[in-house]
């Protein structure tokens, strides 16, 4: 495990933790970062289409995470979000 990838997973861990009082079921999650990926891609004005193009992944795959139907692990949405936002956290944290 890469260094970058170590401080990402204790982040991520010390994310959870801090929310552990809204404890939300793994479908929950999954269609938050369905919903935010929709969110970033119409922010950007971009069809599944275009973004599949943009960041290398598989239309199909970008579908199935946009609407919760894909079984996402950890490396999935921080390379998703390296490849749009450059923020993982915005993939998971609550609306403002």
């Amino acid at each position: 495990m890469s260094d970058r990838t170590s401080v990402f997973s204790r982040n991520l861990f010390n994310f959870i933790l801090m929310n552990k009082d809204e404890e939300k079921d793994y479908q929950y999650i999954l269609d938050r970062v369905g919903q935010r990926l929709v969110k970033y891609r119409k922010s950007k004005n971009m069809s599944a289409r275009q973004l599949a193009a943009e960041t290398g992944f598989d239309q199909a795959w970008l579908t199935k995470v946009e609407k919760g139907q894909k079984d996402l692990r950890l490396t999935s949405v921080y390379k998703l979000a390296e490849q749009t936002t450059g923020d993982v956290f915005y993939f998971l944290r609550e609306e403002e």
